[in-house]
């Protein structure tokens, strides 16, 4: 049986792990042995640090963490040799020991550090990068020495290309969707009551609750707010409702493992320009609203969305009220809605394994 060794991160938001699992799934179907591996503990006290603080920085720093990501846009190859010196050696003896016939990683930081350890150690195994983002993927991910790149649109594919990578080792895949993401080929009906689902809305505190605030006057909606991996939103929301500041017919979660039943239930989500939520949530038919984006890292993603009609982009909590208003009293949700199933979005991580099967 053939293996491929999956590099992800488990800290550093839900889509890495979240495009690992889908991946993994569809190679395992194919017969494939598979192993995920969080690259940055190889990295010691170092790579750890980087992955505990993501949170943190993009959350209650995030001039910091803009300015570090500028960093990285200006100066990729000194990222990738930083990153390089420090995992070098242990991922080395993890690649070793068990010995893969493909490594794919879906994680930036982590692609042109392993295209470096294989030449340096003359290892002839093909490595592959799954590109998640959705329109504008930060210079981190270029490595035009990869065997190959998945990247989720034609755009970026042509893109890729006008900076010198090889036409035939640029694929256009989509997005790697988790399987439990069900395409729906009716758009959802709206009885009673509009079910809108928000996840972690912004990176600001303080926008994530005038974002609820607002919401909540709303008549006849459901609200389900899910913090991720925040933890200091959840506290804060948890806290604030039971002091009797929000009401207590709004359901508040922390990190869930089962988003597809929430989509499943909901008719619009609220939620950053992460590109892993946004893709989820088009493929089981939910409409989107983009409320904020990680400066210098989904700036452009809230486009997937406006141009294909899947939803809107509002960022400012004192037109939330208004524009999801109109969008709900006229029929603008039911288009959209069925618009998103007139437009099937493809799950990249199918055409991924259907490649590797293909070639490894």
């Amino acid at each position: 049986m053939k293996k491929v060794l999956i590099l992800t991160s488990i800290k550093t938001g839900s889509g890495h792990k979240s495009s690992a699992n889908a991946i993994e799934k569809k190679l395992c179907d194919e017969g494939y042995e598979c192993k995920q591996l969080d690259v940055f503990p190889l990295m010691g006290s170092i790579g750890e640090l980087m992955e505990n603080s993501y949170i943190a920085l993009t959350t209650r720093t995030p001039f910091l963490y803009y300015l570090m990501q500028k960093f990285s846009q200006i100066f990729p190859d000194i990222i990738h040799l930083y990153i390089y010196l420090h995992v070098k050696k242990q991922l080395l003896k993890q690649i070793k020991e068990y010995d893969p016939d493909l490594i794919i990683s879906v994680q930036c930081m982590f692609t042109k550090a392993i295209s470096r350890i294989l030449r340096k150690n003359e290892l002839r195994i093909p490595f592959y990068v799954g590109v998640i983002d959705l329109v504008d993927p930060p210079m981190v991910w270029k490595d035009p020495k990869a065997d190959m790149s998945f990247v989720p649109t034609d755009k970026i594919k042509e893109d890729y290309i006008a900076k010198g990578f090889p036409r035939d080792r640029v694929l256009t895949s989509g997005f790697p969707v988790r399987d439990d993401i069900v395409v729906r080929d009716k758009a959802k009906d709206i009885h009673n009551r509009v079910h809108i689902l928000m996840v972690n809305t912004s990176t600001d505190l303080n926008k994530n609750i005038r974002f609820l605030k607002e919401v909540s006057k709303l008549e006849k909606v459901s609200i389900k707010f899910i913090c991720g991996l925040d933890q200091r939103l959840y506290d804060t929301l948890t806290a604030m409702q039971e002091k009797g500041e929000l009401s207590k017919d709004i359901d508040i979660y922390d990190f869930v493992d089962n988003m597809n039943e929430f989509l499943t239930h909901s008719h619009i989500i609220m939620t950053k320009a992460g590109p892993n939520v946004i893709t989820e949530a088009v493929r089981s038919d939910t409409a989107v609203v983009i409320c904020g984006h990680i400066k210098g890292q989904e700036n452009h993603n809230y486009e997937f969305i406006v141009e294909n009609g899947y939803g809107f982009r509002c960022e400012d909590p004192d037109l939330i009220y208004e524009k999801l208003y109109d969008f709900i009293t006229t029929s603008k949700l039911t288009d959209c809605l069925e618009n998103i199933v007139q437009n099937e979005i493809s799950n990249g991580a199918e055409y991924i394994a259907r490649y590797v099967k293909e070639h490894i």
